[in-house]
């Protein structure tokens, strides 16, 4: 089986296969696992091998262990009687603790205590190093994981929280519009965009008995420092009647109540002022629509 990602196991199982630490039969397996391109295990395997060729160049030599001699002689010995008997060859096995006591130690060596081979402390030292750095860089790009999840989550609700103010708002426009179509009297004012805005429209709903106008607009972006504003049009002046601030894709709706001091309207305008608005148009008429 591949894995996906380094695990604890497979760690271990790399760096013991690069000290030649594990059996034949396990050893065997390890390698047939890498070779069925296991990448995560060749890659820890192959960084535990470089570790281990380094620190074997690094320190001095040591002495073998005295018994090492006693060893191979015995071991040559009983390969030499098997072939006399023409039986197979067995494997030679560890030798036990209890054997080991009963040769006798050369001067100087110590019976009770194995010697321990300084590259090898070393070389383990240098793998629980490298596991735990590992086992880091895992943890740490389930944290990376993570924290893309969550802000791919919080992304999505802002992306719902502004769909829904949209669709909030154009259920109050609606709302709103089919409030002055329930009137006892009212009319609709088409605004048709002038030469500099010859793509834009808007509509004005005046619910003539509530005198108050509903007004929707699509207009492109607003310059930098600009903003529309709204004019109730009479034969002697300009009355601003308010801004209108467009969305993101351009449509713009507010209510505004109709002047209870003003008998006759001309028509309904819509112009680009600087921002916050202006009490007299300073720029050419944007859209026009006229009340007759």
């Amino acid at each position: 089986m591949k894995h996906e990602v380094i695990t604890q196991e497979s760690q271990e199982q790399a760096a013991l296969c690069a000290l030649g630490a594990l059996s034949q039969h396990e050893a065997r397996a390890f390698e047939a696992h890498v070779r069925e391109s296991c990448t995560v295990c060749e890659l820890d395997l192959d960084q535990f091998e470089r570790a281990v060729g380094v620190l074997a160049l690094a320190v001095e030599p040591a002495a073998p262990p005295a018994y090492l001699r006693d060893l191979l002689t015995a071991r040559i010995k009983r390969e030499n009687t098997e072939q006399q008997l023409a039986a197979p060859v067995i494997p030679f096995p560890e030798r036990p603790a209890s054997s080991l006591r009963e040769q006798r130690p050369s001067p100087g060596a110590s019976p009770s205590f194995p010697v321990l081979l300084p590259w090898a402390a070393a070389a383990a030292l240098l793998i629980a190093f490298l596991i735990s750095l590992t086992m880091w860089r895992t943890e740490h790009r389930a944290l990376q994981a993570e924290t893309e999840r969550t802000r791919d989550a919080l992304a999505g609700n802002i992306r719902l929280k502004a769909q829904l103010d949209k669709e909030t708002a154009s259920a109050t426009e609606l709302a709103e519009v089919n409030s002055v179509l329930s009137s006892t009297q009212w009319r609709i004012i088409p605004l048709a965009g002038q030469e500099s805005a010859s793509d834009s429209s808007a509509k004005v709903y005046w619910d003539i008995p509530g005198k108050r106008w509903v007004v929707t607009a699509d207009l492109p972006p607003a310059p930098e420092g600009k903003v529309y504003q709204l004019w109730f049009v009479t034969a002697d002046a300009k009355i601003s009647a308010g801004l209108i601030n467009p969305d993101t894709a351009g449509h713009g709706f507010v209510v505004v109540q109709f002047p209870s001091n003003l008998d006759q309207v001309a028509a309904a305008a819509i112009t680009l002022e600087p921002e916050g608005g202006s009490e007299q148009p300073t720029t050419p008429i944007y859209l026009l629509g006229k009340t007759s």
